[in-house]
């Protein structure tokens, strides 16, 4: 089987983008939410296929090009990553996606305006999204128009083993968060920090699993605490706060296994910024229309804002508008051979997590 494949970063987040091929895997559902949920149960082989190793890395995502079930959108789009979950939502991915599939003409830009609109069906709902296209054809910048985002816990206090209590906000921007000041934790936000701020970051998370209880108004099966942000203050004047976004990369609790504990976010967070924008407006601490810029730590930034305030199952929620870039860096095909011994790819625990060969309490 052969895949045509678009590798993308965007602000540091590799994404692989399925551009062809996907036609042999026979993906089933009337939804883009349906499909994701075949993708996971049937076709699991094809996402460790592309991001483990050999052909793969303990950072890369998959964003699948797919026939769209709305009938409004242009475009439909399935995100894979490290978890057998795949969220319904990622902005560091779309904005990937866009890229790729304005740059390489899956979708045709607009030739009478140098601004191209995309309305894109995802698990998590339609996203309409603008993409500023500038010489030859190069996506300058994208500006996602996110799902409904909302905090669901202001100012909760977490008991965190061998801290003490701090306190943390719970929001969804397309997915759940626990947002947890720096200082609180005593951490520094730099890239060769990562490994402590994962540690740290999965210890916040399972905290917040043991301890709140999410009432998700969209879904009711999708209510835990997915990731967690790490936040403080901005390394650059200009900009508005600088996180380290913690992403497990085993479902369920954390279970301290061997290699990596969680993955580092390269890109400031898409639907994590959504989501500390949320939670800023629902404490009055962010006006609409006003401009956060998030940085990474590695020092990149997305632009957010609350579009709009909205009602969402009933429950105040707000419209965030995402602002970045992605810039593409490989086009190839993608190669399984079944005969290969390890065509669905593979990982060994220095780098990959992997649960405990013996049990540490036994």
């Amino acid at each position: 089987m052969e895949f045509k494949v678009i590798d993308v970063h965007s602000s540091g987040a590799p994404c692989r983008i399925v551009i062809d091929g996907l036609d042999q895997l026979g993906v089933q559902g009337s939804t883009m939410l349906e499909k994701k949920k075949y993708i996971e149960q049937n076709l699991d082989w094809f996402r460790t296929a592309l991001l483990k190793e050999p052909r793969g890395n303990v950072a890369l995502n998959a964003d699948l090009v797919l026939p769209p079930c709305d009938e409004r959108a242009d475009v439909g789009l399935v995100i894979l990553n490290q978890r057998p979950i795949a969220p319904l939502m990622s902005g560091g991915n779309i904005l990937a996606f866009l890229t790729a599939i304005l740059e390489s003409g899956v979708v045709p830009v607009n030739p009478d305006s140098d601004i191209t609109t995309v309305n894109v069906d995802t698990p998590a709902g339609l996203v309409s999204a603008t993409a500023k296209i500038g010489p030859a054809g190069k996506v300058e910048h994208v500006t996602v128009a996110n799902v409904p985002s909302y905090a669901t816990h202001l100012d909760v206090p977490l008991q965190i083993p061998g801290i003490g209590t701090v306190t943390a906000d719970i929001a969804y921007g397309g997915m759940f968060y626990a947002l947890v000041e720096a200082e609180a934790l005593g951490i520094e936000l730099t890239a060769d920090n990562a490994a402590v701020i994962g540690e740290m970051g999965e210890r916040v998370r399972a905290a917040a699993i043991e301890s709140v209880v999410i009432d998700n108004p969209a879904a009711e099966g999708l209510s835990a605490v997915d990731a967690v942000m790490i936040y403080g203050p901005p390394k650059f004047a200009e900009n508005n706060c600088r996180n380290g976004v913690v992403m497990p990369m085993l479902p369920g609790p954390p279970a301290y296994p061997t290699g990596l504990p969680a993955l580092i976010d390269r890109c400031p967070c898409g639907t994590g910024t959504s989501a500390m924008i949320a939670a800023l407006r629902a404490k009055g601490k962010l006006a609409v229309g006003e401009d956060f810029r998030m940085e990474s730590i590695i020092d990149e930034v997305y632009i957010a804002k609350v579009a709009e305030e909205v009602e969402f199952h009933g429950k105040p929620a707000i419209i965030p508008e995402l602002t970045g870039t992605g810039w593409i860096i490989a086009r190839s095909d993608i190669v399984i051979n079944e005969n290969d011994p390890l065509a669905h790819g593979f990982t060994v625990g220095d780098m990959w997590p992997g649960r405990p060969a013996v049990n540490s309490s036994s």
